[in-house]
């Protein structure tokens, strides 16, 4: 029977060990190897066999396996699972180098026996955000190479984890594709650190980029915001038809409240929001174009910009932001003014109106609704509250939320509601104690009922 050595560089499994002490009583197990021939003083036997820490024997692999004479100058190199890197067989007259004994790469002299002797020990795999986070990873990993999942991606359903790593290459990340770009999924070697910068930006100065799909970008969370919208329940209802995971804000007092609460909940650098009576139209996609972490301009740029898609009026006609959905920065919606008279077009600098139609409006419920939303429209456009709005554009909407869709349901009380909404706003130009009543619904609702 031959030695066997259980290489290891820190200290191999002892159940592991234990297993192989019974079975032969020559194996050793060497712990923090730093020669090739320090292991080969130790051998006994003509042959002996080297089994490396991170490798799983193979239950029926057969340990009395005999070396034909011919082949007597030769390593024999088993299956590690797929490849020629695991368990060796190996003659005590056998030079080879340091780094061809570190790497498991035999330049000369390699037999390779099509026998599956092992298995790779699968990696470790963590679950992080932070770069501190990454640094524990590394002092607890148990493996020489460790996963690395992104908290914002979601992990491809037939995705497996049992990518392995050549020896020689483990000294270098391994990146997947995370959607379209690589900058997802990483297997990353316990021994060599990358900076923060490499990190956070998911950019590495050296890599290997693998061509697989391993997941794709978490879509932002969305929050369905209403507060006594009587078709909320139906909306919320067929909004969860589309995304399952869609979350309700509902009761907050208040319309800056309510988003800096979805802002609260949300776990995603940028989130959506639905108001409470939007009938989401069947063809509009919770998407957006993908930018690579590794774009950092672009991205800063994208996660403080607030997007706005636009929305069909179904009293007048209108087809513009008023009630589309929109895509907020969570930052800067937790640091936002709560006491503007418009929130969407003044929690950043960057506003972007997107051409594509998300939704019908469906404010028209009953007449208090449907005054109360006209006159709450009509105030900021007359005002001239609603930032990078044009004098132009602004007038038309006003003309034709103050004249048209008499006709339609409830159209007369949005006529009336926009008429007087038009008066207050002009009456308060500048006075913007005065113009955030408009987000006090109880004020509204005494104004509806008294002060016409």
């Amino acid at each position: 029977m031959y030695d066997i050595f259980l290489v290891s560089k820190s200290v191999v499994c002892n159940n592991q060990w234990q297993t192989f002490k019974k079975r032969y009583p020559r194996s050793q197990k060497i712990d923090n190897v730093t020669s090739f021939d320090q292991i080969k003083s130790k051998a006994f036997t003509k042959f002996f066999w080297i089994i490396w820490e991170d490798l799983l024997v193979d239950e029926s692999f057969d340990f009395s396996y005999k070396v034909p004479e011919w082949d007597n100058d030769y390593i024999h190199v088993f299956k590690n699972g797929e490849f020629f890197d695991g368990v060796c067989l190996i003659s005590k007259t056998a030079n080879i180098s340091q780094r061809e004994f570190e790497n498991r790469f035999v330049v000369n002299g390699k037999k390779e026996i099509d026998i599956v002797a092992s298995h790779p020990k699968p990696y470790d795999i963590f679950y992080i955000d932070t770069y501190d986070e990454y640094l524990n990873a590394i002092e607890t990993a148990t493996t020489d190479m460790f996963w690395v999942v992104w908290k914002e991606v979601v992990v491809n359903s037939k995705f497996k984890f049992d990518f392995k790593v050549p020896k020689y290459e483990q000294h270098i990340p391994h990146v997947f594709k995370n959607g379209k770009f690589f900058d997802g999924i990483c297997i990353f070697p316990r021994t060599v650190k990358v900076t923060q910068r490499e990190f956070e930006n998911r950019f590495y100065v050296e890599k290997k980029e693998i061509d697989i799909v391993a997941s794709i970008p978490r879509i932002f969370d969305i929050f369905f915001i209403s507060y006594n919208e009587s078709n909320a329940d139906e909306n919320y209802k067929t909004l969860l038809t589309r995304v399952s995971s869609a979350k309700r804000i509902h009761g907050v007092k208040g319309i800056h409240q309510a988003h800096l609460q979805a802002a609260k909940e949300s776990t995603s650098e940028m989130f959506w929001i639905v108001d409470g009576d939007a009938q989401v139209l069947e063809n509009f996609e919770f998407t957006m174009p993908q930018i690579p972490y590794y774009n950092l301009q672009e991205r800063n740029h994208f996660n403080e910009t607030v997007h706005v898609w636009k929305s069909q009026n179904p009293i007048n006609g209108l087809t513009y932001g008023y009630g589309g959905v929109k895509l907020f920065p969570k930052k800067l919606t937790l640091n936002m003014d709560l006491t503007t008279p418009d929130m969407t077009t003044s929690i950043s600098n960057n506003f972007k109106v997107i051409p594509t139609v998300s939704n019908i409006t469906q404010f028209n419920t009953d007449p208090f609704t449907t005054w109360r939303s006209a006159f709450r429209e009509c105030v900021k456009l007359s005002s001239n509250v609603i930032d990078r709005y044009y004098d132009k554009e602004t007038d038309h909407r006003l003309q034709i939320w103050c004249t048209e869709g008499i006709e339609n349901k409830y159209g007369e009380y949005a006529i009336d509601g926009a008429i007087e909404g038009k008066k207050y706003g002009e009456n308060n130009i500048g006075n913007l104690q005065a113009l955030a009543k408009i987000n006090d619904f109880d004020w509204l609702k005494d104004k509806f009922e008294n002060g016409r």
